[in-house]
């Protein structure tokens, strides 16, 4: 067998889980709705029994007051198994791709080494993968008759469960892709940040070199006219000595 026949197994695996466990969410889901709606009939029955005590407008009003508070609880009741579900989702999501990436790694490191020890692997783990198969496959086929027993009627549960488990997985999908191109997108900002600071200091660098080589140029010119008027004082002051000289040895 091959290693994609394996993962192929453990996948199969994670969507019993995933399955049972939207089993479970449906149960609680549908079981308190069916609790709910028990409580309305009785309440209602025990009050329009009361006729004679109360008044057509009250019991009118006591049962339209039940019934919005039994409302309120429905909803709480659907944002919090919509939520599970979620979870659910991005847990099965997340494990079916893990379980992609472990078996193309192997097989790439299994061909590039010439290990050939995925057929080994597969003849001893395939028995017990198939095993745990079977009886995942079970509790999935348990949880779907436990919540055709709390619905209280005939319903797809499973087509049911199963498409809520494949909307959860695309939203996770959807989520996770999104969180990636806001990765993206901040490390494309940081990389442009980046480039503009490198780009900044490398122009203040340019100027104060620049800057630098024009202080030099003007102390140059300086120290190079500096030294010109030296030599010329010190020729002029030579020249005097010269005819001082010339006077003397004249008049001596």
């Amino acid at each position: 067998m091959s290693t994609k026949n394996l993962s192929s197994v453990a996948t199969q695996v994670i969507g019993a889980y995933g399955m049972t466990a939207t089993n479970v969410i449906n149960t609680y889901r549908y079981g308190g709705e069916r609790v709910v709606g028990f409580i309305d009939e009785r309440f209602a029955t025990v009050v329009n029994r009361s006729g004679a005590a109360l008044s057509q407008d009250l019991r009118s009003s006591l049962i339209d007051k039940l019934q919005r508070v039994s409302g309120i609880y429905v909803k709480g009741l659907h944002l919090g198994t919509d939520r599970a579900q979620s979870v659910v989702g991005v847990a099965v999501d997340l494990a079916t791709k893990g379980v992609n990436v472990v078996a193309s790694n192997a097989r790439r490191l299994d061909r590039s080494a010439n290990l050939n020890a995925l057929d080994t692997l597969n003849r001893v783990a395939m028995p017990a993968a198939t095993l745990i198969n079977s009886v995942a496959a079970g509790i999935e086929e348990g949880s779907t008759e436990l919540v055709k027993r709390v619905a209280g009627k005939r319903m797809p549960t499973k087509a049911l469960a199963t498409r809520k488990l494949n909307t959860a997985k695309r939203k996770a999908a959807t989520a996770r892709k999104q969180i990636v191109r806001t990765a993206n997108e901040q490390v494309e900002k940081a990389v442009v940040t980046r480039k503009q600071i490198v780009k900044s200091a490398t122009e203040q660098v340019e100027k104060a070199v620049a800057t630098r080589k024009k202080v030099t140029k003007v102390a140059t010119k300086r120290v190079s006219q500096a030294v010109a008027d030296t030599a010329t004082q010190t020729s002029n002051a030579a020249r005097r000595v010269a005819r001082k000289a010339e006077a003397v040895v004249a008049a001596a």
